[in-house]
């Protein structure tokens, strides 16, 4: 099967593959690093089987392998040939399900490969070249968390980090061996051009040269047969005149070299050279160097003068050409970052380009020698550095000096990494004369070695830090939706319950008013029943704060205030063997809260902390102002940075073991004995806080007492006046106003309209909002309509808008034992809105109707 790319890739199946055999990794031994990388993937994912892989056109090699037992396998059996085709993170939870694997034998077998996740290895173009993966033999229809997914990306960066950073080195060698050539190339060029100035010495010394002799009497010139042999001329066709001569010199160059030669024939000069360019017999120009000595006689006049051409023309081509080259190694070696370098052993002298230079922080234009060099050594690394060049000088160890060393900039102050590299030169007697070599400044590649060692000695430490990091907010998020399900149970419930409580408290509450003081005994088992309902009406709403739908009636309250005005209430409830102590924080800002609900808490924490002291202790309540970054809000689950009031009840009791802190706000459970508590208390605390937006905290150790916190958002807004809670007394319907009462439970209707007809109110009655609605058409006269909120069809609050669009004036009371949002949102009464929760006192609907119709 061979790899084909979709036609929505950017990218050909023959790009691919050159990019991955530009890593030259193909076939290479197992390595460490990467062995470590697939160690570490299978033990994150607790799999069986995990691959550094690399697809090729025609297989599928594995780098490092767990739980394979091969280098290799074919392509028509790979999984990851589907990723590249798939061109990102590819997660199969079971294999056996993915059309594309149907055929696969490493699937279809009996204890085959059921579970895949791998992520890409992409070349620095973006092409992808192979997969970090993890198989298993079994299938995980979960796939895999984000976490995993972060891990097995992170490993193939870090798989392809090792790789290009062996593809860098590999062409910093490839560059220095070339340059190594090129240097070698340079010299052979130096020496050819020795040895062609050499023949020509040689030739000039044999009279291989053009010579002429200038007879200035007869203006007769004589030359030698190298002249047809240098530049075509034949001697039997050559004018031996002078003006011949100087007719075949250039046109540009004529001039001067008439006056020049007439000038040394005419004065006292004992020679004379030039340089010119002379007509060849093909019509091309030969680069001559010309020298003759004159011949005079005793009174200095000139009789001959006598000379020889030498034709430059091949030197000068071998020069430009040696110049070229040189131009060319130059731009090669700056193209390369890297530096030539040449040591004069015999002369001392030490020739660096700009470039070398720079890696010892000095200016491309001062001067330098070996002084430079090894002064500007890091003095930790002389010792090596000097042995090695030492290695290289000597003839008879002649070793490649091949070294990487720090430097000072001598100017900067830097510290450099340099890789250095070059050979010593030998002459005939074996003397070491020259040093040559090529330098690189590798810093760069030290700081990415020294990160990638760095990373992989943090990697697996970073993991399992990452790994109990996530596995702590899973158990806080798990905690949080055990909470919330139990929430949801008792709030659901709550409805039915607080209506069977409305028509028992109700109807006990009606038929104690009836019996007065006729029959005590049967007025007994009245008072004993109501106090009975009113305990099971308090576990209710327990539960409805627990699960965190118990409406609020939020106020803007001070809890420096809140807390002394309770001190009568506390001392009550905790007794005389428990000492209580407030600790009030100056400048305490203030809180948004429902008051009741927060008295409530205290007393709860303060009652619990009194049974937690049997033989007497202390009791402390203290306040203070508290701030959340976000670095502990993200270590808290559900908690929101910002500042807080915190109230912390403390007592000195026998405190709790890990395991009963981590279920005291489970609602239900105890530690006290059956029938002392009903494990509500600090569920209550709970679900009052966390639906007041704040935080509760639990501190405690086993003898050591206890202290809970809890943390409410603190208010920022304009200063209000603190409400006073008012206690009114039973108030009667004296202008016998008309109500209409709707309610679905014809129970509680009844209680209902019983109650209120007793107060003396005129009442009318509905079953639902339809028949509601035809009495209000009906009678004008109705003045408040209370209804319940939760009803089939529909609903007191759709109930309410559509008798005001009739009624405007109307006046509006909702009741219910469980609000499921209709008035009441994120745990807050809307605005308007009059609510008198299930189950009620006759009392406590008296005042709230009176409070609602004199509105």
């Amino acid at each position: 099967m061979a790899v084909e790319s979709l036609r929505s890739q950017p990218w050909s199946e023959a790009e691919r593959v050159r990019a991955l055999e530009s890593y030259a990794i193909l076939d290479t031994p197992a390595e460490a690093e990467f062995d470590e990388i697939v160690r570490l993937v299978a033990e994150t994912f607790a799999a069986p089987i995990a691959v550094v892989n690399l697809v090729a056109d025609d297989r599928q090699w594995f780098k490092a392998e767990v739980g394979i037992g091969a280098r290799e396998l074919p392509l028509d059996v790979s999984i990851c040939a589907h990723a590249i085709l798939q061109n990102d993170f590819m997660v199969i939870p079971d294999t056996r399900e993915d059309d594309r694997l149907a055929c696969n034998p490493l699937v279809t077998a009996e204890d085959g490969l059921r579970f895949y996740a791998g992520a890409l290895l992409r070349s620095a173009e973006g092409l992808p070249i192979g997969t970090v993966c993890v198989l298993d033999r079994t299938p995980r229809p979960d796939g895999i968390t984000a976490h995993q997914r972060l891990v097995l990306e992170v490993l193939a960066r870090q798989v392809m980090t090792q790789l290009e950073l062996r593809k860098t080195l590999a062409r910093q060698t490839q560059h220095a061996n070339e340059l190594s050539a090129e240097v070698a190339q340079r010299a052979e060029a130096e020496a050819a051009l020795r040895g062609i100035e050499e023949r020509y010495r040689l030739v000039s010394l044999a009279t291989n040269d053009a010579i002429w002799d200038w007879d200035f009497a007869t203006n007769h010139v004589t030359w030698s047969e190298a002249l047809e042999t240098a530049h075509g001329h034949r001697l039997e066709q050559v004018e031996p005149t002078g003006e011949w001569w100087i007719e075949h010199i250039h046109p540009d160059d004529r001039a001067r070299i008439d006056r020049s030669i007439h000038a040394a024939i005419d004065g006292t000069a004992d020679s004379w050279s030039e340089e010119y360019r002379f007509l060849r017999a093909d019509g091309t120009y030969a680069s001559i160097f010309d020298r003759g000595h004159i011949i005079r006689d005793a009174a200095g006049a000139p009789q001959r003068m006598i000379g020889a051409m030498l034709d430059l023309t091949e030197r000068q081509r071998t020069r430009a050409e040696l110049a070229i080259n040189e131009e060319r190694l130059r731009l090669a070696t700056e193209a390369a970052e890297v530096g030539f370098w040449d040591v004069d052993i015999i002369h001392d002298i030490l020739i660096w380009p700009p470039i070398v230079k720079q890696m010892f922080g000095i200016s491309a234009d001062a001067p330098i020698s070996m002084t430079d060099f090894y002064n500007g050594l890091h003095p930790e690394d002389r010792g090596h550095t000097g042995e090695a060049f030492d290695a290289a000088c000597d003839p008879a160890r002649r070793a490649l000096y091949d070294v990487e060393y720090r430097t000072v900039g001598k100017e900067d102050g830097l510290i450099r990494w340099v890789a250095a590299k070059g050979r010593g030169m030998f002459d005939a007697e074996d003397r070491c004369v020259r040093v040559v070599g090529t330098a690189i400044d590798v810093t760069g590649r030290k700081h990415a070695e020294a990160q990638l060692r760095q990373l992989n000695d943090h990697l697996e430490q970073r993991v399992t830090e990452v790994v109990a990091e996530r596995e702590q907010m899973a158990e806080a998020l798990r905690q949080s939706q055990k909470m919330e399900a139990v929430g949801q149970l008792t709030g659901g419930i709550a409805h039915d319950f607080n209506n069977m409580l409305a028509v028992v408290i109700g109807s006990l509450d009606l038929l104690g008013r009836r019996l007065g003081d006729q029959d005590l005994r049967a007025k007994r088992y009245v008072d004993a029943a109501s106090e009975g309902a009113q305990r099971a009406a308090t576990l209710t709403q327990r539960l409805l704060a627990f699960s965190r739908q118990q409406p609020l009636n939020p106020e803007v309250l001070d809890p420096n205030k809140l807390v002394p005005g309770m001190s009568e209430l506390l001392r009550h409830s905790i007794g005389a063997d428990v000492r209580l102590e407030t600790v009030l924080a100056a400048g305490l800002w203030r809180t948004h809260a429902d008051r009741n609900q927060l008295e409530n808490v205290i007393l709860n924490l303060a009652v619990n902390a009194r049974d937690a002291m049997p033989e007497g202790g202390r009791l402390t309540i203290e306040t203070q102002n508290a701030h959340f970054d976000e670095r502990y809000a993200s270590s808290n689950f559900g908690v929101r940075a910002g500042h807080y009031v915190m109230i912390a009840v403390t007592d000195t009791g026998g405190g709790m073991s890990p395991e009963v802190m981590t279920k005291a706000f489970d609602p239900f459970f105890t530690t006290k004995a059956v029938g002392k508590g009903t494990g509500l208390g600090l569920s209550q605390v709970y679900g009052f806080v966390k639906q007041s937006g704040g935080h509760v905290k639990i501190y405690s150790e086993a003898g050591e007492g206890t202290t809970v916190k809890i943390y409410l958002p603190r208010f920022v807004g304009e200063e209000t006046a603190e409400a006073v809670p008012s206690f009114p007394e039973l108030l009667r319907g004296e202008r016998q106003e008309v109500i209409l009462v709707v309610d679905d439970e014809p129970a509680v209707r009844q209680f209902s309209v019983d109650a209120l007809t007793e107060l003396g109110y005129r009442v009318l009655e509905a079953e639902g909002a339809a028949a509601a609605l035809r009495l209000l058409d009906a009678h004008p006269e109705i003045a408040l309509l209370f209804t319940d909120i939760v009803m089939p069809d529909v609903n007191g609050r759709k109930l309410a808008d559509e008798a005001r669009r009739r009624r405007g004036d109307l006046k509006i009371l909702y009741t219910t034992g469980y609000t499921r949002n209709a008035v009441v949102h994120n745990g807050v009464i809307d605005p308007g809105v009059e609510l008198l929760s299930k189950p009620y006192s006759i009392e406590q609907l008296a005042a709230k109707i009176r409070a609602v119709l004199e509105s």
